[in-house]
This record gives structure tokens, sequence and C-alpha cells, in this order.
């Protein structure tokens, strides 16, 4: 979708995430995970042109830990995995590295309805919490 709109050359493609990715970040290793997924039937690249988004595409990847080594680098397309990670911070700093026009990809493991993303309790909460108060209870939930 991103490189149809776009004239010029490939754009690349950021990836942040906290602890692990799902496939390996090594060109050859994750063409190698793909296809024994697919020899598994479990990826049809048919139905799911995610392995042919990953063979086609410039990947960077990133922890959200090292996200202030992204800093003055340009991507087309920033794709942020772990959600519940994400804290206004490093938002800011991979939004802050999208060209104009660029897209941005929030991965959410199940969000079964639009209600549940405002009252998912994120690694951000953890400071808030203290002996006294150890649930935490969301302000901006309507």
């Amino acid at each position: 979708m991103l490189s149809k709109e776009v004239i010029k050359s490939r754009p690349m493609v950021l990836w942040c995430y906290k602890h692990k990715l799902e496939l390996s970040s090594h060109k050859k290793k994750c063409a190698k995970q793909i296809k024994k997924l697919m020899q598994r039937g479990l990826l049809d690249p048919k139905k799911d042109p995610f392995s042919l988004f990953m063979e086609s595409e410039i990947v960077s990847y990133c922890l959200y830990k090292d996200s202030d080594r992204i800093l003055g680098n340009t991507y087309g397309m920033c794709i942020l995995q772990d959600f519940e990670a994400l804290t206004p911070n490093i938002l800011a700093r991979s939004i802050e590295t999208l060209e104009g026009g660029g897209l941005v990809v929030l991965l959410l493991r199940s969000l079964s309805f639009l209600s549940s993303l405002y009252t998912m309790v994120m690694d951000v909460h953890e400071r808030f919490r203290t002996k006294a108060h150890h649930d935490i209870i969301s302000c901006f939930n309507e």
C-alpha cells in the first residue's frame, strides 16, 4: 500500500518493539522462518501479503529502550509492535522520524472492542502504583 503511493524509491520501514520480534530481524533467517510457516500451513503467501512485505521492503529494527538512536533518520513507515509498552516520549521519537505523508501502524495483540483500547493497562502506569493504590483507574474512558 505504501509503495504504491510513493513515486520515488521504496521507503524505509522502522519497526519498533519492546522485547522480541515474532520473526527474526536477519533477512535470511526471516526468509527461512517464513518458509517454515508456509510449509506448516500457517502462512499462505496468496492470502497473506506479510511475507511479500518482509522480502521487498528495507526494514530497520529498534528496541523501545534504544529509540533515541533513530533520531536524525527518515523513514516512510513506522510499525509500533508492543502498544502496551509505548510511552509518550517513545511515540514522539518514532513519529518524528517519519517523512511527510508517512504511515504509522500500531500492532495490537488482541482487541475485541475499541472501548478496550482506552481502558488498557500500559507499562507507563507502573510508576503510578504505590502500596496504598494498587489499581490504576482510567480517567479518560469516554
